[in-house]
């Protein structure tokens, strides 16, 4: 195989499992930055912070924060402090009762494609991803160390 065929290809099933989230983000009335603060609320299984869900999702802070606007107006969150400045992110019953029925199914077809799997494939597959994002960073130390000119 070529890198042009691998690139596309990879593109390609990256792009489509991303339209699948923002798909089901929709179905559910949600935006996008919304589905994902409910859904790794659910997945942690704790209040996080908005740093945390920052560096969860790989979403900048302004995403969040909108997403987290649009979730408190509707009742959805609140927010405690925590240590320091921390503002820990906790969802309300109303909350608890959307990611019942958004987030929750969301994780679970997920296992279930997870669990579809043989267990030589699921190793398989986190093991070749790391791989590849390491050496990914690896090569990006170049760029980033290239000063860019204008």
């Amino acid at each position: 195989m070529d890198f042009s065929y691998f690139n596309e290809e990879y593109n390609r099933l990256y792009k489509e499992e991303d339209n699948l989230y923002h798909r089901l983000a929709r179905h559910f009335g949600l935006s996008d930055s919304a589905f994902w603060i409910l859904y790794t609320l659910e997945a942690a299984q704790k209040p996080l912070t908005q740093t945390e869900l920052c560096e969860y999702l790989s979403l900048s802070k302004q995403t969040i924060h909108s997403g987290l606007k649009q979730l408190e107006g509707e009742g959805r969150l609140c927010l405690s402090s925590g240590p320091g400045r921390n503002k820990y992110i906790h969802l309300t019953e109303a909350g608890q009762d959307l990611v019942r029925r958004t987030a929750r199914p969301v994780l679970e077809l997920e296992e279930q494609a997870f669990l579809g799997m043989e267990e030589q494939a699921q190793d398989s597959l986190l093991a070749l991803h790391r791989q590849r994002l390491e050496l990914l960073l690896r090569q990006a130390e170049r760029i980033f160390q290239n000063v860019q000119e204008e």
